[in-house]
């Protein structure tokens, strides 16, 4: 019975915490970017990358046909050990104001700083090396900047299309991360954001760039996110199909769990109450759910309570995910939600807890 009590409380606060981030998404105006109106704003785009020679030809492709060609391009080479640097270097001499520099230190943090030490614009712009934006992506985030000012800017990313089951379940459980930032941030709670698609003022990194937490792998976009809000910086969420940019989902298991270990593991350096708040939440709802799936397997009688705490989540899950798919290009979801959900109590918790005990010594 306690259990119950107990397992039912944390539902509450699951629905009251999804229905913050669906109240959110539906505060956020869509943006579009003026299309006869031209901005001589200069930008610096910075592209840390190691080990990415598959995925730089595209990136440089779509960086040409900006529909905004006023920025200064800075390729980060963190200690690649393939054909990166050359492969950047050939691409170089096509945009007017590029360049390659070799980290001289170690690690993805590193590489964005020295990044933006050598870049000139007073708007810079993190995008990963492994993601495709639309080519009216820079244009949306200068003229947004423009009407309404930041400090901070979370642009929206998007996980490519496939017909593998597997890698629609990573679109879709991407997808409801990059919403619940976003809610979040409509709600004036920012709590998540993506380094692939992050805009900022030098003015927001000079104050900031400190709070970054050297000792962790990984989490520049997170940290940052937090020391702008500690500081009460202006912090929003671009609301843009125009501004998405596209990942590549992880093509391994293995790729996977090192990608989510690297998120778990800095989560112990995590300062913000709002964002601790959340993690708890959805830890605390996946817990429960093992724990009913248990007690089912022992005692019958529970599998009943299990099926409707089930239910409850999948439709309080179906219905933020339903509001969002159609701006992030996503149909039909409804037979990936399900696995999803069958998956997801295994998956959060194994991941929450070998992320702590376990961290990654590499980002890539």
């Amino acid at each position: 019975m306690v259990l119950i009590i107990i397992a039912a409380s944390i539902l509450c606060f699951y629905f009251a915490m999804v229905t913050v981030f669906r109240l959110g998404w539906q505060k956020i105006d869509q943006f579009e970017p003026a299309e006869n109106k031209t901005i001589n704003t200069l930008v610096s785009v910075i592209v840390p990358c190691r080990n990415e020679e598959n995925n730089l030809e595209q990136i440089f492709l779509t960086l040409t046909q900006q529909s905004h060609q006023y920025f200064e391009l800075i390729v980060v080479n963190d200690h690649s050990t393939d054909a990166t640097q050359s492969i950047a270097m050939k691409f170089i001499s096509s945009l007017p104001m590029a360049k390659l520099i070799n980290a001289t230190g170690y690690g993805k943090k590193n590489a964005i700083k020295e990044g933006i030490q050598a870049s000139k614009a007073d708007l810079i712009i993190m995008l990963d090396a492994d993601t495709v934006p639309t080519n009216r992506w820079l244009e949306t985030i200068v003229k947004f900047q423009i009407k309404f000012p930041f400090d901070l800017l979370i642009g929206p990313v998007n996980m490519r299309k496939t017909h593998n089951l597997w890698l629609r379940l990573q679109a879709l459980e991407f997808m409801s991360l990059i919403a619940s930032g976003a809610g979040a941030a409509g709600n004036n709670m920012p709590i998540l954001c993506n380094g692939a698609n992050l805009a900022f003022t030098r003015r927001t990194w000079d104050k900031s760039h400190i709070d970054l937490h050297e000792e962790e792998l990984s989490g520049d976009d997170i940290f940052l996110l937090e020391s702008v809000k500690k500081r009460h910086g202006t912090i929003r969420f671009l609301k843009s199909e125009a501004a998405l940019v596209t990942t590549h989902p992880a093509t391994s298991l293995r790729q996977f769990i090192h990608q989510r270990h690297r998120w778990a593991a800095k989560s112990s350096s995590y300062t913000d109450k709002q964002l601790i708040a959340v993690t708890f939440i959805v830890f605390c709802t996946a817990l429960a759910e093992l724990a009913l799936g248990v007690l089912s397997i022992i005692d019958g009688k529970y599998g009943n309570i299990l099926g409707i705490y089930f239910i409850l989540k999948f439709s309080i899950d179906i219905s933020f995910l339903n509001q969002v798919r159609k701006f992030f290009h996503l149909k039909n979801i409804l037979i990936e939600s399900m696995a999803l959900s069958l998956i997801y109590p295994f998956y959060i918790v194994f991941v929450g807890i070998s992320g702590i005990l376990f961290k990654p010594s590499n980002w890539k």
